[in-house]
Parts: C-alpha cells; sequence; structure tokens
C-alpha cells in the first residue's frame, strides 16, 4: 500500500514539474521577466509554480509595499495575450503577485524606423536621389525588436513578421532584392531577426554591416524611378492587435528616387525680375564634377552684364581654369571653350562660369545673382559632366532657360503734393530693379538735366557725382528695403527753391534726366507744388479793458522749426516771445499782465522764420541796453539795427515801424503780419430798466468794454433793506447772479444780461449793481417794481376797452462808437481823442 502510495506521490510531483517547466524556447515563450510587446498574443509566460495573478504598480509605488494598480490574471500555457486594453497604459514590470518583487514580465510598446544608406559613402540616403550606376544600398532598421528576439530565439519555421517593403513606381512589390548583381545574389526583406537596436539587413552569404549591401541597382531589373519603401511588424499578431501605428508597428513610408546615369539642370524661376536672385539645381553622377555656365553670351557689353554664379559657395569654384578651359562641342581639341562663350565684361561678384562637384547624393543647388546692370533677356545655363580639355566634349549635359525681367520703380509724395517751404516732404515708393533708388528734381531755375534735391542749386551727372564739385560731390541715393519699398523724408527748411512747380525723379541708376533715354533706365515722377510760406495773425478783441488777458492767433504755414516770433511794443513796453506753431499750422499766445499797463494803442508785429528757418531779427542785451540785430552778422552787437530798450530807444509805432522796415529789407527774408490794440480803462453801462410789475419776468442787460468770458455780479435790492428792530419784518426782496460777458456787435463793446423773476418782489424801488470780478469795475442803476394792477372782468354788455396808456421809458445812455482800428501812423495821432472818449464814459 506505501509502495503505491509513493509511486502516485511521484507520478503528482513529476506532473507539476511538468506544469512549470517550460516549453522549448520558441518566440511565443517568454522567458522569466522577460519583455513581450503590448498587442502580442498566444505567449507562454514562465512563472513561480502556483501563481495565477500578475500585478502592475504605478510609478514610484514599492511592490514590497504598496497595493497594486492594476491585476492580471494568468490564462495558461499558450494562451496569454497582452491585451492593448490593459496593458498599452500600463507598460513596465509586472510581478508575480505575492512574491514580493519578483518580476513575471517587462510590457513595452514596439517601435520600429527604417532607412537606406549608400553603402559606398555610408551616407543616410533616404528620401533622397541617388545614380543608378556604379550605386548599391543597404537597408537599417532601428527598433527595440531585438529584445524579443534575442530572447526568445526562433524555431525553425517560424516567422518574425518583420519586414521591410519595397514598391517601385510601377506599383510593383519586392520581397526580396538583388544584392549582388554580378552574382544573382538574393537579399530576403521579410521574417528579419534583428540583433541590435541598428540593424542592417544581412545578405545570404555574409554578416550584417553596412559594407555588406542587399540592393544593387545597377541590376537591370530595376528601372529609374521613385522607389517608396517601409518596415512593419507583425510579431505573435502584435500588429493585428494593436493596429497600425506610425512608428510603433509600421514605420513611415520614405522614398528613393533612383536616377539615371545622365545630368539633370533645374531652375527654381522660370522668369526672374533683374535685382533678384534665382538658384539652379544639377542632378548627377554622386561626387563628380560638373561644368556649368551662362551659355552663349559672349556678345553682351558694357554697361550690361548677365546672371552671375555667387562666389563662395560650397562644392563651387568660380573662375576654375579647369572649367574656363572646356570643350562643350566638337571634336577633341577643338573649340570654342567655356571661358570664349560666356560675357566679357566682369561680372559684379563671383563669375559667369564655374567647375561644380556634386555631393554624395548626387545633387548640388548653385545660387546665380542679378543686378541692375543685368541685361533683360532670357538666359541658356548649360551644364555638363566634365572630361579633360584634351578628350571628347561630353555627351552628357542639360540646359534651362531662366528669363530675367526688368523690374519697376514707383513714387509718390505724402499728402495732396502741395507743400510750403519748411514742411517735410516724405517720399516713397517700391523698387523692384535695383538696390537703391536715386532721387533728383527738376523745376524753375533749376538745371535741366536735374538737380539733388538737398541742394537743388547744383546740378546731377550721370555715374552719381556732382557738377560742382566731381571729385567730393555725389548725389546721393536711398536704400530699397527687403520688400522693394523705400522712403526719404525730404526737409526743405533751408532748401534754396522758389515758388513754383517741381518734378521729382525716383531712378533705379544714377543716371540724370538728359540721359533717361540713352541708358535705357527705368524711372518714374511725381509732381509737387512748392509754395511760399506766409504768417496771417489776430487779435481776440482790438480794445482791451486794462487788467484782461489778450490772445493773439494765427496760422503760420511751412511748419518752422523755431515757431514764431511775436513782438508787442508801446509805450515803455518791449515784449518779445517766440510760440510754437502746431502740426496743422496754428498757433495761439496769452498776453497776461496789462493791468499794468498804461490806457493807450500797442503794437504788434508777428514774425515768420522763412526759407533758411531762422529768424533774421532778433533782440539782445548788451550793456543794458536792447538792441534789435541780425544774427548771422558777427559780431553781433556791433552791427545793431536800432535799440528797443535803454538809452536812445525807440518807443511805441517808432519802435514797430523801425522793425517794420527792417523786415521789408531784401536781404532778410523773414516775413510779418502786423496789428494793433488799445487797452482802455474798463467801464461796465447798464441798460435803462423801466418800471416793472410784481410777478413779471424781466432782463437787465448792458454793455462793457471787459472781455469776452469775464464774470460779472449782478444784483438787485430794494432800497428799503435796512436792518429792522426785532419787532419789524425784516424780509429781502430783490435777486441775484453772477453772468458771463459775451461779444458784442462792435470791437470793444461787448454785452451781458441778467434775467430776474418779480414773482417774490414787493413793490418798492430796487437798486441795480453790476460788479466786474476781475477788473473790479461797478455800475448801478435804479428802476421801481410796481403793484401789479387786477385783471377787469367782463360783461354781457359789450364795453369798449380802454387803450392803456404807455409807460414812459427812461432813454438808454447812448455807448461810445468804437473807432475802427488805424495804421501804425494815424491811430498815434487818435490816442488823445481815445482817452477824451473813455473819460466821457466814465462820467455817464
Amino acid at each position: 500500500m506505501k509502495a503505491k502510495i509513493s509511486v502516485i506521490l511521484l507520478a503528482l510531483v513529476a506532473l507539476a514539474f511538468l506544469a512549470v517547466a517550460p516549453a522549448a524556447a520558441d518566440l511565443t515563450v517568454v522567458p522569466a521577466g522577460g519583455v513581450v510587446f503590448v498587442g502580442e498574443e498566444s505567449l507562454t509566460l514562465t512563472t513561480t509554480a502556483g501563481v495565477t495573478t500578475l500585478e502592475w504598480f504605478a510609478a514610484g509605488d514599492d511592490p514590497k509595499l504598496a497595493s497594486p494598480s492594476a491585476t492580471y490574471t494568468l490564462q495558461g500555457a499558450g494562451s496569454e495575450v497582452i491585451d492593448p486594453a490593459t496593458f498599452q497604459t500600463r507598460t513596465g514590470n509586472w510581478y508575480e503577485a505575492g512574491s514580493l518583487g519578483v518580476v513575471a514580465m517587462n510590457v513595452q510598446m514596439p517601435s520600429i524606423d527604417v532607412k537606406v544608406y549608400n553603402t559606398v559613402t555610408g551616407e543616410d540616403m533616404t528620401n533622397e536621389r541617388v545614380v543608378k550606376t556604379g550605386t548599391s544600398m543597404v537597408f537599417r532598421l532601428d527598433s527595440n525588436l531585438y529584445q524579443v528576439i534575442n530572447q526568445r530565439p526562433a524555431l525553425a519555421g517560424q516567422n518574425t513578421d518583420i519586414k521591410v517593403v519595397v514598391v517601385d513606381s510601377e506599383g510593383t512589390t519586392y520581397t526580396a532584392l538583388v544584392e549582388n548583381a554580378g552574382t544573382g545574389a538574393i537579399s530576403g526583406l521579410t521574417g528579419l531577426v534583428p540583433t541590435s537596436s541598428q540593424f542592417f539587413l544581412p545578405d545570404s552569404t555574409a554578416a550584417s554591416g553596412i559594407a555588406v549591401p542587399n540592393w544593387d541597382l545597377e541590376s537591370a531589373q530595376y528601372k529609374s524611378g521613385v522607389y517608396t519603401f517601409y518596415a512593419q511588424v507583425n510579431l505573435n499578431n502584435a500588429k493585428d492587435n494593436v493596429g497600425t501605428i506610425t512608428g510603433v508597428t509600421k514605420t513611415a513610408v520614405k522614398t528613393l528616387d533612383i536616377g539615371k546615369d545622365d545630368v539633370k539642370i533645374e531652375s527654381n524661376k522660370d522668369t526672374v525680375v533683374r535685382n533678384n536672385d534665382f538658384a539652379i539645381t544639377i542632378s548627377g553622377r554622386p561626387n563628380e564634377n560638373y561644368v556649368l555656365w551662362v551659355k552663349g553670351t559672349s556678345s553682351i557689353s558694357a554697361p550690361d552684364t548677365v546672371p552671375y554664379i555667387k562666389a563662395n559657395q560650397n562644392g563651387v569654384t568660380v573662375t576654375s581654369a579647369l572649367a574656363a578651359a572646356y570643350r562643350f562641342s566638337g571634336t577633341a581639341g577643338a573649340t570654342p571653350n567655356v571661358g570664349a562663350d560666356v560675357c566679357a565684361v566682369p561680372a559684379p561678384s563671383g563669375d559667369y562660369f564655374a567647375m561644380v562637384k556634386l555631393s554624395s547624393s548626387g545633387t548640388r543647388t548653385v545660387g546665380f545673382g542679378t543686378d541692375d546692370t543685368t541685361k533683360d533677356q532670357t538666359y541658356t545655363i548649360r551644364t555638363d559632366y566634365y572630361q579633360a580639355p584634351v578628350g571628347a566634349f561630353s555627351p552628357t549635359y542639360d540646359t534651362v532657360k531662366v528669363k530675367v525681367e526688368k523690374g519697376d520703380v514707383t513714387v509718390t509724395a505724402s499728402g495732396d503734393s502741395s507743400y510750403y517751404i519748411g514742411e517735410e516732404i516724405v517720399i516713397s515708393g517700391t523698387n523692384t530693379d535695383s538696390d537703391d533708388t536715386w532721387l533728383f528734381i527738376t523745376g524753375p531755375n533749376l538745371k535741366s538735366k536735374g538737380a539733388p534735391i538737398t541742394n537743388p542749386k547744383d546740378g546731377v551727372v550721370t555715374g552719381g557725382t556732382l557738377d560742382s564739385n566731381v571729385a567730393a560731390g555725389s548725389w546721393g541715393s536711398v536704400t530699397v528695403e527687403t520688400d522693394d519699398t523705400w522712403e526719404y523724408k525730404w526737409g526743405t527748411a533751408g532748401v534754396n527753391l522758389d515758388a513754383g512747380t517741381y518734378t521729382i525723379y525716383a531712378v533705379t541708376t544714377p543716371t540724370n534726366k538728359d540721359d533717361l533715354g540713352a541708358n535705357n533706365a527705368i524711372y518714374s515722377t511725381a509732381s509737387i507744388v512748392i509754395k511760399k510760406p506766409f504768417v496771417t495773425a489776430t487779435t481776440s478783441s482790438a480794445t482791451v479793458a486794462r487788467g484782461d488777458d489778450l490772445y493773439i492767433t494765427g496760422n503760420a504755414e511751412g511748419d518752422p522749426t523755431p515757431g514764431i516770433a511775436i513782438w508787442i511794443l508801446g509805450k515803455n513796453l518791449v515784449n518779445r516771445q517766440t510760440e510754437t506753431v502746431e502740426d496743422n499750422g496754428a498757433f495761439e499766445y496769452k498776453f497776461t499782465g496789462t493791468d499794468t499797463l498804461a490806457a493807450g494803442q500797442y503794437f504788434v508785429v508777428v514774425q515768420h522764420p522763412m526759407y533758411n528757418d531762422q529768424f533774421d531779427l532778433d533782440t539782445v542785451v548788451a550793456g543794458g541796453v536792447t538792441y534789435v540785430y541780425r544774427p548771422v552778422l558777427d559780431p553781433f552787437v556791433l552791427n545793431p539795427l536800432f535799440i528797443l530798450e535803454g538809452t536812445g530807444s525807440l518807443q511805441g509805432s517808432d519802435a514797430a515801424t523801425a522793425l517794420v522796415a527792417a523786415m521789408d529789407s531784401p536781404d532778410i527774408d523773414d516775413t510779418y503780419y502786423k496789428l494793433t490794440f488799445m487797452i482802455e480803462e474798463p467801464w461796465i453801462m447798464i441798460d435803462a430798466i423801466g418800471d416793472q410789475y410784481v410777478g413779471e419776468t424781466f432782463t437787465i442787460s448792458g454793455t462793457t468794454n471787459l472781455a469776452v468770458g469775464d464774470s460779472l455780479i449782478v444784483e438787485a435790492t430794494s432800497s428799503s433793506f435796512k436792518p429792522t428792530d426785532k419787532s419789524q419784518s425784516g424780509a429781502f426782496s430783490g435777486s441775484s447772479g453772477t453772468v458771463l460777458v459775451t461779444a458784442g456787435d462792435k470791437d470793444g463793446m461787448n454785452t451781458w444780461e441778467f434775467a430776474v423773476d418779480a414773482s417774490s418782489f414787493t413793490p418798492d424801488e430796487y437798486i441795480v449793481t453790476v460788479e466786474g470780478i476781475e477788473a473790479g469795475q461797478t455800475a448801478t442803476q435804479t428802476f421801481n417794481v410796481l403793484k401789479a394792477e387786477p385783471t377787469a372782468q367782463p360783461t354781457v354788455t359789450p364795453v369798449e376797452t380802454a387803450q392803456p396808456t404807455a409807460t414812459p421809458v427812461p432813454t438808454a445812455v447812448p455807448t461810445p462808437e468804437a473807432t475802427a482800428t488805424p495804421g501804425f501812423g494815424v491811430l498815434v495821432s487818435l490816442i488823445g481823442l481815445g482817452a477824451v472818449a473813455a473819460l466821457i464814459a466814465r462820467k455817464d
């Protein structure tokens, strides 16, 4: 009995060992802790006997201490599926449940990429062009697939389902490639077994390595064209379960352009506007030399040039002696050669021919330049596979045509094209033909061939020089920006131009007006009108009450930099101030302090600096005396025009007359505007009011010489209003308020009004007092407020209504008429009469 039990136990132990022992190594059996890819199926995991659950822990958790974030129940040998739903977001180690850190498997996402290399040069030619002749290639897989392949060696007949797919331009798909055209050896593209992260596909006879090709392009079955290729992995149906994901189960589709053993030349532009660049791309034999030149341009002569090959380009040797000697037609030793076929005028940069060495990919892009001297026509650019001059010319060549066109230039002046001397004129435009725009001007009293705008009295010469000083002077140009625009700000202050109409020329080359046709120059014009600056002015009032402010306003055209100067002259008064001018030409000057001035006439001269943008007359103090002088004279104190303040000074109208006479001098370009104003003693007058009735609304009005906007306090109070005993009524009856002075119909005589509501008035005599707040002047008048008469009631018997007797109204005191402002000479003689009139007004 014991023997039977022993046999049974041994059998059970053997079965247990069979349950946990791994099957023979193959692509489906995962060693303990081995790598598995998301999507694999039908796997057998090697785990400790009795383990039925695997656990996964979040990053940072300790598998020996933390609770698992996810679990997986084993399905049994040959039935494990690395399902994407469970494992795609839970890569990394999975542990045996309860094992305290024993790794059962390491889950990863597969990754794969493929490239193709030139086995001669070792260059990556993925998505590049190669020449068919003498070229062989090798594919390289970049992946993490080697981890599984190395852990699970495939059994005989097992397929890794890792492959490279190659498709030609006709749609033919290749499963193998000729790796040696001479022997016919074949290199398979399917069932690949990558053993490293960068795995070069092996051929059938040698170990893997970049020096061993698996695709010989010289094989006759590989025609020229664009081939596409990609790699794919479906190990244990991983792709079927995960899906086609670029970089995971399938690479992006790549290309290889296989060209014939010929040369191809292409231009990136069919047409180019001169002064712009273009590029030529040569495709041919890798690492071989090609001659490149602008064909058939030897007949082009100065001042024209042709497109040129830029210097200092990689793989490009300009002015190559071998390229110059290359014979491109005829037989050995015959002419012509390249050097004699190109333009003889020196190129602006680089040269018209070069030797070009193609890259290892069999291509080279060469940059060409043009400028404003490039003749506008169609050019033929040719390249030949280079053969030494002693041999026959090469039959391998190609050409491309590029048309060079003239550009264009535009010009416009800002605003309405009408300006005053002194204003800034913004001249702008576009230029697609040259890097610089040359400007000159024609017009009244200028040289017919044109004048530089900075110095119009000179003349411009083709080539960029001036008439006056060819050796040292030149007329300037404006740089064209990268967006083909240009701009020049012409400050006309100090520019010596007469009023009139002018034409601005914008030219792409330094060519004057007389040579525009002969040089076939490209130009554009804009017409402008230059006007003489002037100044106008006015005073806020011709008559100013002493103590009020005076405003002098006006316009000064021409945008004078120093502004305008305002001279105010009178008896014992000299005031000269400058005032800025706004962008619209307006100015305003506030003259204060009239309370200290005597009544009488004052003279104003507003001075404009004009063409030279500086005041030709100014004041200077020397030795306690103020002189009027010319700042341009040196030394100015020895050349005074007259004394303005101090001993021997001119007064009032004499000073103003002398100042105006000086400005009228022909050697002073300043212009002026003259004004006068009167300062009077302030006065206020009240118009006759007449009798009013309780309950009425009426207006108290009057006139004054106070300034518009001054404030007046108006009070109408009962004449019986006085202090009373406690037993008496002390009720106040009247009205008061503040009103503003408004402009009147006559200069120097402004008006005011005050509305009165007499509904609360009692019958009495009332006193009106009007007081100027700023001037302190007062006026009074009385009027009566009568008891309101009851309205008669109508009766049945018609009664003839008596006509009311008109209430006599006191005659208003007549207001003195303002005298028209005379000229400087006449007004002086009327000063006395003005003073008498003021006294009479005060008495009234």
